[in-house]
């Protein structure tokens, strides 16, 4: 019997004392209040803490002449923008520095999440609404260029203003081989995703009526070239109201959808925001001859 007692005395012992840990613990060890996220950060997103509620609103109409041509710039902390300088006086630059999402999660992370572009995109227009210069260059950090590529730094010397200002919209990038229907194989199928992951696709018809609208018919499939570097003019940013961008930014901000993809969602669609059809894809000789002059062959 004796024998039995030690036992139980000792498993008594344990339990009192772990009961007078635990009563004593500090009240964060138990608090169901959950964890508030960093000041600054949302959670997961990385994007800036949306509480408050901050949208950005249209400058009055300024008395001053804007610029006839601005490279709107985004930029990381430390990225080398001297280049731009290279252009002056023919493109002003207004510069927006932006910080990368995870800079340490792994060697490549200090790439921005596309999202993160995006909003200063909308959020610049917004702002800008009633001062646009006539022509306008949206590009952003070097480190979101593709590899094969034409470097931006080179051609925008090149750039045709008069094709510009009669299209309203170019991608600065043209394809790297011909093709009329999918810009290189780049082509959401909203209504058919070619797998059963690909998740973007399956979003598009909902997030469509959330962008542009009940009663805007879907389109069956959407390409370009895909890359936030394009050009637009001012006549046909504001074709769409200031209201509507601001709609664009509310939806990016409060999306469930995580930063890239919504990002990548843009890619997709600039050229529908900016009144193109939803397949948009110059063929390669073409576009460099509209875009920058270099004609050689094409008719």
């Amino acid at each position: 019997m004796r024998g039995r007692i030690v036992p139980i005395a000792g498993a008594a012992t344990v339990f009192v004392l772990l009961i007078i840990f635990f009563l004593s613990a500090p009240s964060a060890w138990i608090s169901e209040e959950p964890l508030q996220p960093v000041q600054g950060q949302a959670l997961y997103t990385g994007r800036p803490y949306p509480l408050p509620w901050n949208p950005p609103k249209a400058k009055e109409a300024s008395d001053s002449t804007p610029a006839e041509r601005l490279i709107v710039k985004i930029k990381l902390e430390d990225e080398d923008t001297t280049w731009l300088r290279q252009h002056e006086p023919v493109w002003q630059h207004d510069l927006v520095e932006i910080k990368s999402m995870y800079p340490h999660a792994h060697p490549e992370a200090h790439r921005p999440d596309k999202g993160r572009i995006t909003d200063a995109y909308l959020r610049w227009i917004i702002v800008n609404y009633n001062n646009l210069p006539e022509t306008l260059v949206f590009l952003p950090p070097a480190d979101t260029y593709s590899r094969d590529s034409t470097d931006v730094r080179d051609t925008l010397a090149h750039l045709q203003i008069p094709f510009i200002q009669q299209s309203g919209f170019a991608n600065l990038r043209c394809p790297t081989r011909k093709s009329r229907t999918t810009c290189n194989d780049k082509v959401l199928d909203p209504f058919f995703p070619p797998q059963e992951l690909r998740t973007l696709e399956a979003k598009i018809p909902k997030v469509w009526e959330e962008l542009f609208g009940k009663g805007v018919m879907v389109p069956s499939q959407i390409a370009t070239v895909l890359g936030a570097e394009f050009v637009v003019s001012k006549e046909q940013v504001q074709k769409r109201s200031v209201a509507t961008y601001l709609k664009y930014w509310t939806w990016l901000n409060r999306t469930i959808m995580d930063d890239d993809s919504s990002g990548l969602l843009f890619e997709y669609i600039w050229h529908i925001v900016f009144g193109k059809d939803a397949i948009f894809c110059p063929e390669l000789a073409r576009c460099e001859c509209d875009l920058y002059d270099r004609c050689d062959g094409v008719l």
